[in-house]
């Protein structure tokens, strides 16, 4: 696999700038599966990564030092627990100097987590600071897939589980966690759609700005827009998007 860069030069024109490889790149890998970008930093996952076993996964930090014109990869990300079929770098996110992985198949019986990397050093090296589970996931919670897709803005973080149960077999949610404390990311809400139903896979896609929360379900074809009005202790759902030639 690989990742490749492109920057806008010019108002209408977008230029190729660099493709990105891993150093230890090997068959099946999968290196290119989710991509994230910040500033001159690019995260790539590589979900079947086997450093740790098969599909244990891995994510590679990337950095240029010259306006995009070549990039370095400055770090290579594993969890702590790692294991085989964890797929760690199923999904990326970054802000600034913390980024976080996904791993779907980690934890409880398959439910998935989200590990949490930070630099104090300018991005010489990361450290896993914190790794993320669901307050659920001993009650029911096996293959939920937590982790499937995530954002980050500021010091929140929004995790889909698109395989969670709660309105119906794979009727998906999303969950909030926020960082009170400077090692301490605590769960602060559980979305799920108003109209939730079997199948919608809810949290294939997520997006946060502020207190705005955008989700996506792949079963109905929609996104819900949620916000919060009280610095995240509760979101309420305020639209259901749907195209208008929708078929």
């Amino acid at each position: 696999g690989s990742a490749y860069v492109f920057a806008l030069p010019a108002p209408t024109d977008y230029a190729e700038t660099a493709k990105l490889t891993a150093a230890d790149a090997a068959a099946g890998d999968n290196f290119g599966r989710s991509v994230a970008i910040d500033g001159g930093t690019v995260v790539v996952g590589a979900f079947k990564d086997d450093d740790a076993g098969s599909k244990s996964g891995s994510a590679y930090v990337f950095r240029t030092s010259d306006g995009g014109a070549t990039y370095d990869q400055v770090a290579k990300l594993t969890a702590s627990d790692a294991a085989g079929d964890d797929q760690f770098g199923r999904s990326v996110a970054i802000a600034g100097g913390t980024i976080v992985v996904g791993a779907t198949q980690n934890f409880f019986s398959g439910s998935g987590a989200v590990y949490v990397f930070s630099t104090s050093d300018g991005g010489a090296t990361y450290v896993q600071m914190a790794k993320l589970t669901p307050s659920d996931a001993a009650v029911g919670a096996p293959g939920d897939y937590l982790g499937y897709s995530l954002a980050i803005d500021g010091s929140t973080v929004v995790v889909g589980a698109t395989h969670d149960d709660d309105g119906g077999s794979d009727s998906g949610s999303a969950y909030v966690f926020a960082l009170p404390a400077p090692t301490d990311y605590a769960e602060t809400a559980k979305l799920t759609a108003a109209d939730a139903a079997a199948g919608d896979n809810f949290g294939r896609s997520v997006a946060i700005d502020g207190g705005t929360v955008v989700v996506g379900t792949e079963g109905t074809g929609a996104a819900y827009v949620l916000r919060t009005t009280d610095g995240g202790a509760t979101y309420s759902q305020v639209a259901k998007l749907t195209a208008s030639d929708a078929a």
